[in-house]
């Protein structure tokens, strides 16, 4: 393995925090992920701070909505040259044409990748928002679209790695949360595995947050999570 696949979740609304955390762990980890909790505090500014760091970042806003605000909320993020950016599978095939089709035109290198179920669900939630089929099937059915509209990979919990690689092969790049150790505490994630065995299951990237984010030292916790799968 050459590159490193830990991106490590920086959710805290304090950007000085959170640039001092990148210091430490940076050289146990491919990147960083940004998502919702340290946009809405740290905005704009805290993004251009984190890019300054030159680590490969991951803005994570899970976009969902209406093709042309889609599109438009892409375009604004795409500034950033993020490595990955997400956007939700469920706004369907016209929304996720519209943003594909914008990321070519602008020949951006960012990897447009759609969220299937978020790791927090299993079957019995997801039934109480109506979604008759299982979570499996759902995944299946949403990574489907992924392939046919030109996505470049998905997010799905590392329960579903597997089945997904055996499907669509290398045509996907995985991108998998819910990683958590023996010791860790699984929190809300409800489909977990390890590093290791996402690896091995195909994953290509893993993102790690609080394993890391709450240990108490965070540098150690990256680098035996590196070590992991090395």
């Amino acid at each position: 393995m050459t590159d490193n696949p830990i991106f490590c979740a920086i959710d805290t609304s304090d950007i000085d925090k959170a640039i001092a955390l990148v210091d430490q762990i940076s050289p146990y980890i491919g990147g960083i992920k940004l998502g919702l909790e340290f946009f809405t505090s740290c905005g704009l500014f805290g993004l251009e701070k984190m890019k300054k760091i030159e680590i490969p970042i991951f803005i994570d806003l899970k976009l969902y909505d209406i093709p042309n605000t889609a599109k438009q909320a892409l375009s604004n993020i795409l500034q950033f040259e993020p490595k990955y950016t997400t956007l939700h599978l469920s706004g369907g095939s016209e929304m996720l044409d519209e943003c594909v089709n914008l990321k070519n035109e602008l020949n951006s290198k960012t990897n447009l990748i759609g969220v299937t179920m978020l790791t927090s669900f299993n079957d019995k939630l997801i039934s109480e928002i109506g979604i008759e089929k299982s979570v499996n099937e759902n995944v299946k059915q949403l990574t489907q679209l992924a392939v046919n509209c030109g996505m470049d990979g998905i997010v799905c919990s590392p329960m579903e790695i597997s089945e997904v690689k055996n499907t669509h092969g290398y045509n996907l790049q995985i991108i998998s949360p819910g990683i958590r150790g023996k010791r860790n505490a699984s929190n809300d994630q409800k489909r977990t595995l390890s590093a290791k065995e996402a690896i091995d299951a195909g994953a290509n990237v893993l993102v790690v947050g609080r394993p890391i984010t709450d240990a108490k030292d965070p540098a150690q916790a990256a680098e035996n999570i590196h070590l992991e799968i090395k």
